[in-house]
C-alpha cells in the first residue's frame, strides 16, 4: 500500500526524533525527549487516521495532526537552546516540520 507523502513525512521525522533523543542528556530524556517522541507519535498516528477515515472525522484529525506539529516545533527549538539537539538535528528537523506543515495545511485547505 503506498502512503500519501504527509504521512511518509512524519513517519521519517518520527524515526529521526526517536533517534535523536537516545543521545539527549540523561536528565533530560524523561521529560523534554519523551514529549518529543509524544508529539511526533500523536501527529503520525493522526495524520494517519485522516488518510484512512471518512471526510467528516478528517478535518477533525488534520486540526489534531497539525496542533501536534505546532507542540513538536517548539520542543525541538527548546531543545536546541538547551543543546540537547545539535545543529545539524535541528536543521534536518526544521526543514521536515515545515514540509509536513504545508502538507497537512494543504490537506486541511482541499477538505474545506
Amino acid at each position: 500500500m503506498k502512503h500519501p507523502k504527509v504521512y511518509v513525512d512524519c513517519y521519517q521525522a518520527a524515526i529521526q526524533i526517536f533517534n535523536r533523543t537516545k543521545s539527549f542528556p540523561k536528565h533530560l530524556r524523561p521529560t523534554l525527549g519523551r514529549k518529543l517522541e509524544e508529539s511526533v507519535l500523536t501527529c503520525l498516528l493522526s495524520v494517519q487516521k485522516a488518510c484512512v477515515t471518512t471526510k467528516d472525522l478528517r478535518l477533525t484529525h488534520l486540526r489534531s495532526a497539525s496542533d501536534s506539529l505546532d507542540n513538536l516545533k517548539t520542543l525541538i527549538q527548546v531543545s536546541r537552546d538547551l543543546n540537547a539537539l545539535h545543529v545539524g538535528g535541528l536543521s534536518e528537523l526544521s526543514t521536515l516540520t515545515l514540509e509536513i506543515g504545508r502538507e497537512i495545511g494543504g490537506f486541511i485547505k482541499s477538505e474545506k
